[in-house]
C-alpha cells in the first residue's frame, strides 16, 4: 500500500508534539490550554496518532481535536476504525491481557463515534514531514512500514535506521509505544514525546508531551509533563464499564501489565521520569546542558540502571536474568522479598535501592510501620555484626598483651 505522506513545508515558531490521546478528553482539554498559554498555533501542534483509545469519551475527544485544528497522523486505531476492522490493530499477542481488554474498549469506541468522525480519520496521512531549523523532520506512529510496531529506547538502532532512511529524515517524532524518550544516533534523533492519554508506567499520574523550539538557529527539544483532571477521566471509564485495570492506571501511574515492553523498559516500572537534560544540536555539533543534581547521587540515574549492560552485555544480561528470577514468587512471597530488599538497601546504604523498594513496597500494600520495622531489623543486624567483631578485637588484644 502506498503511504500517504503530507509534507507541510517550512515550520517556524514553537512546535508542540504529543501522542496517544486515547479518548482522554480531560487530558486533551488541558493540553489545548497549555498550547494557548504558550502562544503555539494549532497548526504547530502535531499528534503522533491514536487520538481514540482506552478512555471513555471518543466522540467528544475527536470533535474537540477537529475544532482545535491541530495536525495528526493516523495511528493504528484510526486506520482500523476507518476500515471498519474488528480489532484495534495494536499488535497485541493473541490471548494476552491487553488483547482481552481491547475487546472491551475498541467496540465501545466504535459504537460511540459518529460517521463524520470516522470519515475524518480516513483523511489523516500516514506520515507528516516538515523542515525545522534546517532539519528534515518526520512523524511516524509505529515505524515507516508498520504502524503497529513498538519501538522503544532499547529497540536496536538498525530498526530505527530503516525509518530514517525511508523518510530521508534527520529527526523522527514517533508514537505508539506509550513511553517518552530520546535516542540520539550521531546527527540523527529518534524522539518519542510520550502520550497524554495514559501515564508512562513510572508511578505518577503525569502524562507527557514535547516542545520544539528554534533557539538562535539551534533546535531545542524539551519533554514536559501535563497535569490534568484524571479523576474525571477515571470516573467516566468506570461509569461506562471500560476495563478498570486501565482506569486504575490513571490513578496509580502503573500499567496493569508489561506484555509489550522489552526487558530494559520493564525494569523501569515505578521509577519517575526526570527529563532535566535540555539537548540542543545544530548541524554536526551537539550541546547538552544539565541541571546540577541535589547531591552526588542523582535520582534520575535510577532510570539508567538497565543500561549497565552496555559496557558488558554478557555479564549484565546474566545479572538481570538472575535478579529477575530472585524476585519471582517462590517460598517467599513478592511482598516479603520487597521488605527484605528494603532492609538490605539501608544496610548497604544504596539510595537508589531505597527509592526503588520504598515505591515497590507501596505498590504491594506494605505499610509505613512495616517498612520502618524492616529498617530496624536491618539496623539491628548491622549493629550486631559490628559488635560481634568486637570478639575478634578482644581475642587479638589478649594475645598481644600476654
Amino acid at each position: 500500500m502506498d503511504k500517504k505522506i503530507e509534507h507541510i513545508g517550512l515550520v517556524a515558531g514553537k512546535v508542540l508534539v504529543f501522542g496517544g490521546v486515547y479518548s482522554n478528553l480531560q487530558a486533551l482539554e488541558a493540553l489545548i490550554e497549555i498550547a494557548s498559554k504558550e502562544n503555539i498555533a494549532p497548526e504547530n501542534c502535531i499528534c503522533t496518532g491514536d487520538i481514540v483509545g482506552y478512555c471513555a469519551q471518543p466522540e467528544e475527544t475527536v470533535a474537540l481535536f477537529k475544532n482545535w485544528g491541530a495536525r495528526s497522523i493516523s495511528g493504528n486505531v484510526e486506520q482500523q476504525l476507518f476500515e471498519d476492522a474488528e480489532d484495534c490493530g495494536c499488535d497485541f499477542t493473541a490471548g494476552s491481557r491487553c488483547d482481552g481488554f481491547s475487546k472491551m474498549w475498541y467496540p465501545y469506541a466504535k459504537s460511540k463515534l459518529s460517521p463524520d468522525s470516522i470519515s475524518w480519520m480516513g483523511t489523516l496521512p500516514n506520515h507528516i514531514t516538515f523542515n525545522y531549523v534546517g532539519k528534515k523532520v518526520a512523524v511516524v506512529h509505529g515505524s515507516y512500514d508498520n504502524v503497529s510496531e513498538f519501538v522503544f529506547e532499547s529497540t536496536p538502532e538498525e530498526v530505527k535506521q530503516k525509518v530514517f532512511k525511508s523518510l530521508h529524515a534527520e529527526v523522527i517524532l514517533a508514537g505508539h509505544c506509550g513511553l517518552p524518550f530520546i535516542h540520539q544516533m550521531g546527527a540523527q534523533h529518534w524522539i518519542n514525546p510520550g502520550v497524554i492519554g495514559m501515564p508512562a508506567n513510572d508511578g505518577t499520574t503525569r502524562v507527557w508531551y514535547m516542545i520544539l523550539e528554534d533557539v538562535g538557529g539551534e533546535l531545542k527539544y524539551t519533554h514536559r509533563y501535563l497535569e490534568y483532571d484524571y479523576t474525571t477521566a477515571y470516573v467516566k471509564m468506570k461509569e461506562n464499564h471500560l476495563p478498570m485495570e486501565y482506569a486504575e492506571t490513571l490513578l496509580s501511574g502503573l500499567w496493569d501489565n508489561m506484555e509489550i515492553l522489552p526487558e530494559t523498559e520493564k525494569r523501569l516500572k515505578g521509577i519517575p521520569y526526570n527529563f532535566e537534560n535540555e539537548t540542543k544540536y545544530n548541524q554536526s555539533k551537539t550541546i547538552k546542558t544539565k541541571k546540577m543534581a541535589d547531591s552526588y547521587y542523582d535520582p534520575a540515574d535510577l532510570r539508567k540502571f538497565g543500561k549497565i549492560t552496555e559496557w558488558s552485555e554478557e555479564l549484565g544480561t546474566k545479572f538481570f536474568d538472575y535478579y529477575g528470577k530472585v524476585f519471582e514468587e517462590g517460598a517467599l512471597s513478592a511482598r516479603e522479598k520487597s521488605l527484605i530488599a528494603l532492609a538490605v538497601s539501608h544496610v548497604v546504604k544504596c539510595p537508589y535501592c531505597i527509592d526503588s523498594y520504598t515505591k515497590d513496597g507501596l505498590q504491594k500494600g506494605i505499610t509505613k510501620e512495616e517498612m520502618m520495622e524492616a529498617v530496624h531489623v536491618g539496623a539491628a543486624i548491622e549493629s550486631g555484626a559490628t559488635l560481634v567483631h568486637g570478639v575478634q578485637m578482644m581475642k587479638k588484644y589478649d594475645k598481644l598483651s600476654m
